[in-house]
C-alpha cells in the first residue's frame, strides 16, 4: 500500500511539473459587466500573444451548447495557476478551469469589445 501511495504522488509531482513549459495568459477579472434578461454578469479577459478572449455569460442562460463542445490539449495556464485548454470544435474558444473552478468558456475577440 506504501508503494501505491508513494507512486501515485511522484506521478502528481511529475506530471504537474511537466505543464510548466506552457505559456502564461495575462487575466484580467470584472473588466466589464452586461445585463442579460434582466441579471447581470461579470465579463473577464485572457490575453496572450496579440490575442484577447472574452468571457461568455451565455453559458449560463444558455448551458446545453456549450455541453456540446469538447475540451482539447492544455494550451496555457494563468499566473494563479488556472489551466486553459482549448476547444476541440470551435477554434475561436477556450477554457479556463482549475481545481474546484468550474470550466469558463472564453471567445477570441473580434475587435467590438
Amino acid at each position: 500500500m506504501r508503494k501505491y501511495l508513494c507512486f501515485l504522488l511522484f506521478c502528481l509531482f511529475f506530471l504537474n511539473g511537466c505543464s510548466n513549459n506552457l505559456p502564461t495568459y495575462q487575466s484580467e477579472e470584472n473588466f466589464k459587466s452586461v445585463d442579460i434578461d434582466g441579471t447581470e454578469y461579470s465579463l473577464h479577459k485572457l490575453s496572450y500573444d496579440g490575442k484577447t478572449y472574452i468571457s461568455e455569460p451565455e453559458q449560463y442562460t444558455n448551458p446545453d451548447y456549450y455541453e456540446g463542445l469538447e475540451l482539447g490539449k492544455q494550451i496555457g495556464k494563468t499566473d494563479d495557476d488556472m489551466q486553459i485548454y482549448k476547444v476541440e470544435n470551435d477554434n475561436k474558444r477556450v477554457v479556463l478551469k482549475g481545481f474546484m473552478f468550474p470550466e469558463t468558456f472564453y471567445k477570441l475577440d473580434n475587435g467590438i469589445n
